[in-house]
């Protein structure tokens, strides 16, 4: 794969650091939810309902006095939401204005990705919300979490001396579908190759076929969704990044730019430019 082609990311709806230099962002907090139901950490981050389907990971690591477990994930594909927290073994507050240092998610085979994070309501817990695009299938992968230090963010004075570290292993909970399909939007060309569903939206994963494979599309296609009961939900590409095979665009938002979370198990089909893919 080109050496730079692995570096290029589309903005869309979102904004994405790579990698390590991911910072704290914060991530608009509307959402559409299509047949869904509640998490409490979820719902921290996002105003609605969120899939059932969100899964705990149960597995704690303790370093320097702090507890750090994963509280919910959601792998889709090549995306995820993973959401994490840290707390005072001892079960001490902490200040209002606390923050996660230099937060960082590490996997083997790199990843762009948004953070954001919050002071749990009764203050005992610090959680950080992981907005994922990788560039391979995350499924078995494992996740290390990284942070320095745990801060007053008013004061700079240290709450709790790290580093911290918390390594673990994820499943993907996507429906992956083989297709088959070509688009030509303006002058670029395109072989779409796997849908990924998931609770997380629609991820198309393709190559360029027009000759300019060292590029992401500028362009994209649209793609709704039909439920069972024949709804329609047309969705909006949230990212385009670049994968192991080409390049994928992630479909997460509704027509207003709010996050979509989906029934997956209440799709029937999949439209990509009115051209069907039949789900079951």
């Amino acid at each position: 794969m080109d050496k730079n082609k692995t570096r290029k990311w589309s903005f869309n709806n979102m904004k994405r650091g790579m990698g390590i230099a991911a910072a704290v962002l914060a991530i608009g907090t509307s959402t559409t939810v299509v047949a869904a139901q509640n998490t409490n950490y979820f719902k921290m981050f996002f105003d609605g309902n969120v899939m059932n389907s969100a899964a705990a990971i149960d597995q704690v690591t303790i370093e320097q006095g702090i507890k750090m477990k994963v509280e919910e994930s959601i792998i889709g594909g090549k995306s995820a939401i993973i959401i994490a927290s840290f707390e005072r073994e001892n079960g001490a507050v902490f200040p209002e204005e606390a923050v996660i240092d230099t937060l960082e998610l590490d996997l083997k085979n790199g990843a762009s990705y948004m953070v954001e994070q919050r002071v749990s309501e009764d203050g005992k817990k610090l959680i950080a919300m992981f907005d994922v695009d990788a560039s391979s299938s995350l499924d078995g992968e494992k996740v290390t979490i990284k942070a320095d230090a745990i801060m007053n963010g008013e004061t700079d004075e240290k709450v709790a001396e790290g580093p911290f570290k918390h390594t673990f292993k994820v499943k993907d909970h996507s429906d992956r579908l083989t297709i088959d399909l070509t688009t030509k939007l303006k002058n670029e060309k395109t072989a779409l190759k796997t849908v990924y569903i998931s609770p997380l939206g629609v991820g198309v994963e393709g190559e360029r076929t027009d000759g300019n494979t060292s590029y992401l599309p500028e362009n994209t296609p649209s793609v709704k969704v039909v439920t069972k009961d024949d709804n329609i939900v047309d969705l909006q590409a949230s990212s385009t990044s670049t994968t192991d095979i080409g390049f994928k665009w992630q479909y997460s938002l509704d027509q207003n730019g709010n996050r979509v979370f989906l029934d997956s198990a209440n799709i029937k089909q999949i439209m990509i430019n009115d051209q069907v893919v039949n789900v079951d």
